[in-house]
């Protein structure tokens, strides 16, 4: 069976378990807690980080190579977007868009991955949760790992690892309709809020307690602060939700006082668990970790290995658009299998009427000129193909045109839209997309329309200039009118290969 080893990766300290995943459950060989000795945290030198993890990781004798890990919060931006309502093959490159004109930061810079929300009425569009680490947040972790001869197979928040737990918890109790759940891992003086419904993650915060949170009492105070800070923001997007069940995460023992301030304030059911006592989980450790909620993501990480019950996110392998499946060369091969088969069948026919009928020579010599007019009418067939695939060539590609569009913008330091409007175009134009924008100074406006421009079969009708005053680092407003021409592709030869398109 598959070994991991899965780690929630904090900034002073790495948390891990080193187990074996069956499909029936998570066995646990060992437990450990290991705190960055100063100045070889990855933060300050990765490579030494690495070559003293190493060291410890042959000290526990740890058997596994393949590493799971969770990221702290505060190293991620989790935000919900609305996008439009698109298929689900298309929406990775639309989220990918959409983040990309709402970040401060190049989009390469960073790792990206989403989930889905439920759909509710009144939004016409997909509703998105898109959470982003920059690069120099993994690459540390890369090097850290590479030094311990272990191989990374996966990241992600412990929102989402710990949603999976919920989902197996609930599997026989699920919520009531129009309610929302709300999840909390509390150790030293962070906390981490997490509310959920249908199993799928509306929002996850993440926040440290006031210095004078020193006592239980005070402690407890700031948490139910910042549980009612992050109910007043889902609110605001779905009012009609409402609490209906808490879950605290870490050792019951230190939870029970938490859990009745909990159930008192906001009346509803407080389930406390331990990450390290659950069903489908064998503990063999030696049971002296400090800490059972940060364990709570690295648990709920192995036990997505055994088959998921919810969507997760993995900045490692984050969802990627579907491949449109090549029709020209699927029905070319359609073709060429049914000549095959009628060919063959047309041998054996032929093979057993000569055995049956030796004398009747002329009447074989009829049948097989109709079979080779048979076979000669398949290239009828093939024209129609290849008629198919024009006309499937020449329909409105609106990822690829929103693709160019953004490589012109190269982000919004110089210039940003306000509105975006794609629409099919009249004869002999393949779409056409409006909207209007913003720009620091004319010649980025004039240099925008130059990039576009530059492509083949793209036309950008000038429009006028004006300079509102609206904005005051984005002066000079201007509308956008692009028009894509159609562009014909170029084939192998005889028209039998996949071709290429020019963009």
């Amino acid at each position: 069976m598959p070994d991991f080893l899965a780690l929630d990766w904090e900034h002073g300290q790495v948390c891990g378990l080193d187990a074996e995943v069956t499909p029936s459950g998570v066995r646990v060989r060992k437990a450990f807690t290991l705190k960055w000795p100063e100045g070889k945290s990855p933060s300050e030198d990765a490579p030494a980080a690495g070559g003293w993890l190493n060291e410890q990781f042959k000290s526990l004798d740890l058997t596994a190579k393949s590493v799971l890990v969770t990221i702290p919060r505060e190293d991620a931006v989790v935000r919900v977007l609305e996008v439009p309502n698109v298929p689900d093959a298309e929406l990775p490159n639309v989220v990918r868009f959409q983040a990309a004109a709402k970040s401060t930061r190049p989009l390469d810079s960073l790792l990206l991955d989403f989930l889905p929300l439920p759909r509710r009425e009144g939004v016409s569009g997909r509703e998105v949760l898109v959470a982003t680490i920059g690069r120099e947040v993994l690459d540390p972790l890369k090097l850290v790992l590479l030094r311990t001869g272990c191989e990374l197979a996966g990241v992600s928040l412990t929102a989402t690892a710990m949603a999976e737990l919920i989902a197996r918890l609930v599997r026989t109790d699920p919520p009531p309709p129009q309610s929302v759940e709300l999840a909390i891992i509390s150790h030293e003086h962070l906390v981490e809020i997490t509310l959920l419904r249908d199993r799928a993650l509306l929002l996850t915060h993440a926040a440290r307690l006031p210095d004078d949170a020193t006592t239980p009492e005070r402690e407890q105070q700031a948490i139910v602060a910042e549980v009612n800070r992050s109910l007043v923001a889902l609110k605001r997007q779905h009012p009609e939700l409402a609490l209906s069940r808490t879950w605290l995460w870490g050792d019951p023992t230190s939870l029970h006082g938490l859990a009745g301030v909990l159930r008192k304030r906001f009346a509803c059911d407080v389930n406390v668990e331990d990450p390290l006592v659950l069903p489908g989980l064998t503990f063999d450790g030696d049971g002296s970790v400090t800490s059972h909620a940060l364990f709570t993501g690295p648990v709920g990480l192995l036990f997505g290995q055994t088959g998921r019950r919810t969507e997760s996110l993995d900045f490692l392998h984050p969802r990627q658009p579907v491949v449109p499946r090549d029709l020209k060369r699927l029905y070319g091969t359609a073709s060429i299998a049914a000549a095959v088969l009628l060919f063959l069948g047309a041998f054996g026919w032929r093979w057993n009427t000569i055995r049956l009928m030796e004398k009747e020579t002329a009447e074989h010599r009829i049948e097989a000129d109709l079979l080779k007019k048979e076979i000669d009418g398949s290239g009828a067939m093939v024209k129609n193909v290849n008629a198919i695939g024009k006309w499937t060539d020449q329909r409105v590609a609106w990822l690829d045109r929103l693709f160019e569009l953004s490589e012109a913008m190269e982000g919004t330091d110089r210039r940003y839209l306000t509105k975006l409007n794609g629409q099919p175009g009249a004869a002999g134009i393949v779409g056409v997309v409006r909207g209007d924008g913003f720009a620091k100074d004319r010649d980025d406006i004039d240099d925008l329309s130059a990039k576009l421009a530059s492509h083949e079969g793209v036309t950008v009708t000038p429009h006028q200039v004006a300079r509102p005053g609206t904005d005051g680092d984005y002066p000079w407003k201007f509308d956008l009118d692009v028009s894509w021409k159609p562009v014909k592709k170029v084939s192998a030869v005889g028209g039998q290969g996949s071709g290429a398109k020019k963009k």
